[in-house]
């Protein structure tokens, strides 16, 4: 089912003059002024594509937005599409690799699909007997494209046959028969269409990471770790083929933006809000963040999935039936007398403005929060010293000679309306820019990417504060629900750089990687990430 994204809660202010500051905070702050101057059925383990609409995780911006952090990143070259490796070579078909049936049709894909399937065997062939310590042996049952058209019979897992059916949407490995199937009528077409061949290599590289599973003995463990670490495994052979290691295929930054991408593609429905369950295959914040683990640390990193407690580590934000949709409105029409707007205007710049106070409180600095300020574009498009015009439309951004933040009012209501998007997608380019802010006001000589990495990984910190629940003294009540982190994750990828050379806003990989780094470990986690 398509995942309905949500956006902040916000439950009623708690009659309360009491405040809690983290108790490390000091030693964060001190730091970074220091250093910034310098189943299917029984067996089986399937992932489904869910798109919007439109059949696109991240919708096409003719007018891609900058980021809010870098002051001398006035023109902006963010990609909010992804760019595919051109064929501009086909690659032929290796026979006998896949099970295609007499009646299939081409797709334009087999030739990548087989060359891909033939480099991640030989990437376990390679890596298995080092990671656990015997010999990897190849699936037995082989792999089947499924289509409506075909007539030759798939293997059943756990039942007589795989029909069409059984596969439609779909893409897994069973275990019974030691095989793999994939929807080659409807899923690859439209994930190929959507994110290139490479971002579906990822996800069958996900699917063979369950064979890997079923050879380590390890097939039992609970659902959520074994999709998590498969994720990992693609992650791994992801950065094998990016470091060039490949005989048959290569990955530009392009195919690495497009598998994070995948990674968000395949997550759990929004309903499930995190949960640990029988059910779970993980948010698309959980699933990216393993796959970046196994780009990082390869195979062996991987391993230890089932011995670390990572399932005590995934982020669980139960969602709100009463409030499915989540999303505060950008303006509230009927703000309550006593309580005040409950809004996105409101509400979000409240919360950074509380946690900043309190973190640079430890540190005898005093916050001077950044005004919000919206605006139409074409009819009050501001201006700032040192910035071109056009890059607040379409925008959150800050300008630091006046400190306010601006935002294209038209803009963040269609994010908002948006299911892939949400309040969140707002409330982290308005976090970005209180960031900026905070980097100026601890004298950080931080300049171009690294300075707009640091302001992601500070907005993860914020982020980290928010997950519910929060202190119950804290009057500040404003709250993250089931979704926001993959909205965060979807906006980061919207605002990096076409390549990892282009050094403006971050890469999709950084940038991700930057703010789970601040949700995950605060704000020591994003000291820890500057190079003196």
């Amino acid at each position: 089912m398509a995942a309905r994204q949500t956006g902040f809660s916000h439950a009623p202010c708690i009659s309360s003059t009491r405040m809690r500051a983290l108790p490390a905070s000091a030693l964060a702050i001190s730091l970074l002024m220091v250093t910034a101057c310098g189943v299917k059925q029984t067996g089986v383990e399937a992932t489904r594509s869910r798109q919007n609409d439109s059949g696109q995780l991240i919708p096409p911006d003719t007018n891609s937005p900058t980021d809010t952090g870098n002051p001398s990143n006035t023109n902006g070259t963010t990609v909010a599409t992804v760019t595919t490796t051109p064929d501009t070579t086909p690659i032929p078909v290796q026979q006998g690799v896949i099970n295609f049936g007499a009646n299939h049709k081409d797709n334009g894909y087999d030739g990548y699909l087989t060359a891909a399937f033939s480099d991640i065997e030989a990437f376990w062939k390679a890596q298995f007997p080092t990671v656990y310590g015997k010999d990897f042996t190849p699936l037995s049952g082989g792999i089947f494209a499924a289509y409506p058209e075909r007539t030759e019979p798939i293997p059943g897992c756990g039942t007589p046959q795989t029909l069409y059916a059984d596969v439609q949407g779909n893409a897994f490995y069973c275990s019974q028969g030691d095989f793999m199937a994939y929807d080659d009528a409807e899923l690859l077409p439209q994930l190929v269409s959507d994110l290139g061949q490479s971002a579906v290599a990822v996800v069958l590289a996900h699917e063979f990471g369950h064979a890997v599973q079923q050879r380590a003995g390890e097939f039992n463990q609970p659902t959520i770790l074994k999709e998590q670490q498969a994720d990992c495994f693609a992650g791994a052979w992801s950065a094998h083929v990016a470091r060039g290691e490949s005989d048959v295929i290569k990955f530009s930054d392009s195919d690495v933006r497009g598998g994070l991408i995948a990674m968000i593609q395949v997550r759990d429905p929004v309903q499930l809000g995190g949960q640990v369950d029988a059910n779970s295959h993980g948010t698309g914040f959980d699933r990216v963040g393993a796959y970046e683990d196994g780009f990082l640390g390869g195979p062996a990193r991987c391993k230890t999935f089932f011995t670390e407690g990572r399932e005590k580590k995934l982020i669980n934000i139960p969602f709100d039936p009463q409030d499915p949709s989540g999303n505060l409105p950008l303006i509230d029409p009927n703000p309550n007398p006593t309580t005040g707007a409950a809004d996105v205007v409101t509400l979000i710049p409240a919360s950074l403005t509380r946690f900043w106070t309190e973190q640079l409180a430890s540190a005898n600095l005093t916050l001077t929060a950044p005004k919000l300020t919206l605006f139409t574009a074409g009819t009050d498009t501001p201006s700032c010293d040192g910035v071109d015009s056009s890059a607040f439309v379409k925008n959150v951004r800050y300008c630091p000679a006046s400190n306010t933040i601006f935002v294209d009012q038209q803009q963040a209501e269609d994010w908002i309306a948006n299911p892939l998007l949400g309040d969140m997608s707002i409330g982290y380019l308005i976090s970005d820019g209180f960031s900026e802010n905070v980097q100026g006001l601890l004298g950080s000589k931080l300049a171009g990417e690294p300075r707009v990495l640091l302001d992601d990984c500070l907005t993860g910190a914020w982020a980290k504060d928010i997950v519910p629940p929060v202190p119950t003294d804290r009057k500040d009540q404003t709250v993250l629900s089931a979704g926001d982190l993959d909205e965060a994750i979807v906006t980061a990828i919207q605002h990096s750089d076409p390549t990892a050379d282009t050094n403006i806003n971050g890469s999709a990989f950084e940038k991700v990687d930057a703010f789970r780094a601040g949700v995950l470990g605060g704000l020591q986690a994003c000291q820890a990430r500057i190079t003196p």
